[in-house]
Order: structure tokens, then sequence, then C-alpha cells
């Protein structure tokens, strides 16, 4: 379960950093968020394979991933003249995608398990 919470939680951790101005420590927990973000999606996407959970989780978890990746190319060194406005915005957005899944795991009740039962005709025959 702490795998599902680690890509946001590195993600909430570079915006707090931002906040406090320490651009470059928020640089590398986005980039840190990004291999988990990214099997967060496999896993997503692999629950929606096996009809664990509907179509709209593997997609936040990609929405998510998507975002944390433009967060990161924005934050480029190469870029001069401070962080873009955008590249925070896109941590804010992932950081909300994440809630919305988190949210909707949540409220969402579990299809109980399906046990065949036997007929007991059958079983006396």
């Amino acid at each position: 379960m702490a795998r599902r919470a680690l890509p946001a939680l590195l993600a909430l951790i570079a915006f707090v950093a931002d906040l406090s101005g320490r651009h470059g420590l928020a640089l590398g927990f986005v980039l840190a968020s990004i291999p988990a973000a990214f099997a967060l999606a496999l896993e997503c996407y692999g629950d929606a394979l096996e009809a664990r959970c509907g179509g709209l989780r593997p997609l936040s978890a990609a929405g998510g991933l998507a975002l944390l990746v433009l967060s990161a190319a924005l934050r480029s060194p190469a870029v001069v003249g401070g962080v873009p406005h955008l590249a925070v915005s896109a941590v804010v957005l992932a950081l909300l995608l994440y809630a919305g899944a988190l949210l909707g795991a949540l409220l969402v009740p579990r299809p109980k398990s399906v046990l065949l039962e036997e007929e007991p005709e059958r079983l006396a025959a």
C-alpha cells in the first residue's frame, strides 16, 4: 500500500520545497517521483486488466505521471531564469489527480468475491 502513496508523497515534498524556494531540492524529488509514478501506473493498469478497478484509476495514474514528467522537463537546469509557474502547477495537478484516485478508491465499494455455490441436488447425485 505504501507503494501507491510514494509518488504522491514525493510530489508533495517537491511542492513544499518549491514553496520554500528550494527549487533544486524540488527538482530532485520530482525526478525521484517519476519511477514511482510509472510503477503505480503499471500496477493500476494491471488491476484494470484483472477487473479489480475501473478505467479511471489507471488514467489518473498515467495523467499524474505525465504531469510529473512535464514538471521535470520544465525545471531542467538548461532553463534560465528560475522555475516556471507551469512546473509548480503541474506538480499541484498531479497531486490533485492522486488525491482523486485515493478518494475514488475509498468511496467506491469493493466488489464482493463471487463464490460459486453448488446446488444441493448436485451434491446428492
